[in-house]
């Protein structure tokens, strides 16, 4: 996107959204300063648990805000740059980064609610504009992406894990990642979201393969030319379902509307 389109997407926004021109929200001073360290998976995974479905879509009406805001403050509170010897291992600092995202994520769907039904209709507001505190760092969901989880970790897998809160993001799965499970649970994820059909389509007769613009957006984590693409995919798709590596790609369109129970059929 243009400077110029930036500047009027934002002058657009103004009159609704919660943050343009870098603001940044944030949690609540005590709620910070009481926040367990490191952050806490098992309270993190109850609220998934509760409001989650089996679909990963999230009822977000029905959401405690007072348990929701004490997840919030404890991604504000610690991480692995500020609180290294709270998360030594790569696993840990992997899970916490998955797990911060997504609650950030679900931080900047709350404030917009109930006027947001689709994502892409704020999206400059929702992943660069607004910020919020990560470890005592104001940083934004593109940034915490693009320039702390991709380049740390060079896992492709986990562009199945961060949740955008959209129809064609993976589905969110109704527990949180932990450092002891974060590998399986990662294999899990991606072997779930290349067996749907909405994220990989071949049609034998033509040869054509539609995926999701996942694999457009961040070909480079998945070997960038496209049979080292299929590749990647064949090693979690079932057995009796594997893609030739020949196959003619093409991108499916991407489903903005919101993750919400009441809105998002699938």
């Amino acid at each position: 996107m243009t400077i110029a389109r930036f500047v009027l997407a934002c002058a657009v926004m103004l009159t609704g959204a919660p943050a343009c021109f870098g603001s940044t929200i944030r949690a609540d001073a005590a709620a910070v300063a009481a926040a367990p360290v490191p952050f806490p998976a098992a309270a993190w995974d109850k609220l998934l648990k509760k409001y989650v479905d089996g679909k990963g879509r999230v009822d977000y009406n029905a959401i405690d805000k007072g348990e929701f805001e004490k997840i919030f403050a404890a991604v504000a509170a610690s991480s692995p740059k500020k609180n290294p010897d709270k998360y030594e291992s790569k696993n840990a600092q992997k899970a916490f980064y998955i797990n911060a995202y997504n609650v950030l994520v679900w931080k900047d769907v709350l404030t917009r609610l109930p006027k947001l039904k689709n994502v892409d209709s704020d999206k400059t507001s929702f992943f660069y504009f607004t910020k919020f505190v990560l470890g005592g760092d104001d940083i934004n969901l593109y940034d915490l992406e693009n320039k702390i989880v991709r380049p740390q970790f060079k896992d492709a897998r986990v562009h199945f894990a961060l949740n955008c809160a959209s129809g064609g993001c993976p589905q969110l799965p109704a527990e949180a990642f932990t450092a002891e499970k974060v590998d399986e649970q990662l294999s899990r994820e991606a072997r779930k979201f290349v067996n749907e059909r909405r994220n990989v389509d071949f049609d034998a007769a033509s040869k054509k393969l539609k995926l999701s613009h996942i694999f457009d957006w961040y070909k480079e984590d998945f070997g960038k030319e496209p049979a080292k693409v299929i590749a990647w995919i064949n090693n979690y798709r079932a057995a009796d379902a594997k893609l030739p590596v020949d196959a003619k790609i093409e991108y499916s369109d991407y489903d903005w509307t919101l993750n919400d129970q009441h809105l998002l059929n699938r």
